[in-house]
C-alpha cells in the first residue's frame, strides 16, 4: 500500500460497529465481490490529510458494490452486534439501500451506469463496475473510491490533485446538463470546504444555465420543466438551509452569474441578503422568499411544485406590497391597531407576513410587531363579562370585543 492507501485503510477501520471487517467477511464469503467506500467521506478524509481540516465524526457513509446492495445490507444487519437500532430501507429504482445503525447512516448502492435522455430527467440505469460507477459522480473530488479487498484507491479523474489544489472540477462536459442541481451543490462545496470552482466548470455551468428553460420530450408530451430538476434543486436547498449558510451560497451563485437556475428575477443586493438572513431567523419558507418577485408566478410555482396554499401566500404578498406602494402616505400614519386590522381583516397567513418583514422597506416593523406583539394582545373584556354588562351575543358584541382589543393594543404599544 502507498501512503494514501494506508491512511484511508487506517481511517476506515475506525468506522463504528466494526463495519469494515463485516464488509471484508462478506467479500470473502461471496466470491471476492468488489466493494468500495466512495464519495463524501473519502473526500473529507483526504481533505483532513492534506489540509488538516477537521470534520465531525461520520454520520453518512457511501458504499458501492459490484453486486447486490440488499445482500450486503442484510449481511451487515445479521452479523452486527451491540447496536440498539439497525434498519434497512430499500430503493428499487436505483438498486440502493439505506442502512441506519443507531446514528450512523450507510448508503449502499449497486454499481451502476446512468444514461440521461434529456436534461434533468431521471436516468436509465445499467449495472456495471465500480470504475464505471465513478463516471456518474458529480465532481472529481467525489469520484475517489477505496476498494476493500485489495486496499486500492481508485482516482480515475484526478480528484486527489484537485483536493490538494482546493479546486472543484465537474467530472465531464455534460455534468450540469445531466443534473442541473449540481450547480447548487458546487456552491455548497465551495463555501463548506473553502474550494474554488475551476474555469472550465464555471463555463459549463454558465453555458448550460443560459439555455434555460430546457425542453424535454417524454411520452410525446412536451415537458418544459422536467420534474426531477426541481425535486433535486429543492433537496439541495433544503440541506443547505439546514446545515450551511444559504446567504453565502446564493451570493456565490450570483457572483458566478448562474442565479437564474433558481429565479432570474432575483437581484442579489444588500436588501435581498438582509431578507434572506431574516427568513431564517423567522423560521420562514426560504423557497417562497427566493421566488416571491418572479416575473411569471404561474410558471415558477409550477416548476418548483409550489402547492395551492403556498401560492396563495405569494399572491397575498404581492397584493399587499402593491397596496403599500400605491398608498404609502396613508400607511405612514397607521396606529398599531390599524395595522392589526389591516393584517387580520385580510386573513394574512404568518408566512405572508414573514415575507413582508423580510422585504424590508418602510413598513417591515409593523408586520414584525404584529407577528410577535399585536396578535397576542386580547381585550380585557371577553364575551362572558360583556353579557353580564347587558350585551347580547352577536355581531355587535363581536365588534365591541374587537374595539376594546384595539384600544388595548394602542395602549400597550404606547408604553
Amino acid at each position: 500500500m502507498n501512503d494514501i492507501s494506508y491512511y484511508l485503510y487506517s481511517e476506515l477501520r475506525q468506522i463504528p460497529f466494526n463495519i469494515y471487517d463485516l464488509i471484508s467477511k462478506y467479500i470473502e464469503s461471496n466470491n471476492n465481490t468488489k466493494v468500495a467506500f466512495v464519495g463524501g467521506y473519502i473526500r473529507d478524509l483526504l481533505i483532513t490529510k492534506f489540509h488538516k481540516q477537521v470534520f465531525p465524526k461520520p454520520v453518512d457513509i457511501d458504499i458501492v458494490i459490484e453486486g447486490s446492495s440488499v445482500s450486503l445490507a442484510k449481511f451487515i444487519k445479521k452479523n452486527i452486534s451491540n447496536v440498539e437500532i439497525c434498519l434497512i430501507k430499500e430503493f428499487n429504482l436505483y438498486n440502493t439501500v439505506e442502512l441506519n445503525i443507531n446514528d450512523l447512516k450507510i448508503d449502499i448502492a449497486s454499481a451502476r451506469k446512468e444514461i440521461y435522455s434529456a436534461p434533468g430527467l431521471n436516468p436509465k440505469v445499467i449495472n456495471t463496475t465500480i470504475e464505471e460507477d465513478l463516471q456518474r459522480r458529480d465532481f472529481t473530488i467525489n469520484a475517489i473510491a477505496f476498494e476493500v479487498s485489495r486496499k486500492k484507491v481508485y482516482d480515475l479523474y484526478q480528484g486527489i490533485p484537485d483536493i490538494k489544489g482546493k479546486e472543484l472540477n465537474l467530472l465531464h462536459e455534460n455534468s450540469i446538463a445531466d443534473d442541473p442541481s449540481r450547480i447548487i451543490r458546487c456552491a455548497k462545496y465551495a463555501t463548506r470546504l473553502g474550494f474554488s470552482i475551476s474555469r472550465e466548470s464555471l463555463k459549463q455551468s454558465q453555458a448550460t444555465v443560459c439555455k434555460w428553460p430546457w425542453k424535454a420530450s417524454k411520452n410525446k408530451d412536451k415537458i418544459i420543466f422536467p420534474p426531477a430538476i426541481s425535486i433535486r434543486i429543492r433537496m439541495e436547498l433544503s440541506e443547505i438551509y439546514k446545515y450551511d449558510n444559504l446567504t453565502k451560497i446564493i451570493s456565490l451563485l450570483a457572483k458566478w452569474e448562474i442565479i437564474s437556475i433558481l429565479n432570474k428575477s432575483i437581484q442579489v443586493d444588500n436588501k435581498f441578503l438582509r431578507g434572506l438572513n431574516w427568513i431564517k431567523k423567522l423560521n420562514g419558507n426560504y423557497l417562497l422568499f427566493l421566488l416571491k418577485n418572479s416575473e411569471d408566478l404561474v410558471n415558477i410555482c409550477q416548476r418548483f411544485f409550489i402547492n395551492k396554499k403556498e401560492k396563495n401566500f405569494l399572491e397575498d404578498y404581492l397584493d399587499v406590497k402593491k397596496i403599500l406602494e400605491n398608498k404609502k402616505d396613508q400607511f405612514l400614519s397607521f396606529s398599531p391597531s390599524r395595522w392589526t386590522e389591516f393584517i387580520e381583516d385580510r386573513n394574512l397567513d404568518e408566512e405572508t407576513v414573514k415575507l413582508l418583514i423580510c422585504d424590508g422597506g418602510l413598513f417591515w416593523r409593523p408586520f414584525f410587531k404584529w407577528l410577535f406583539i399585536y396578535k397576542f394582545i386580547k381585550s380585557k373584556k371577553d364575551g362572558d363579562l360583556l353579557k353580564k354588562e347587558g350585551w347580547k351575543p352577536g355581531e355587535a358584541m363581536g365588534k365591541e370585543i374587537k374595539r376594546l382589543r384595539y384600544l388595548e393594543i394602542d395602549k400597550i404599544c404606547k408604553i
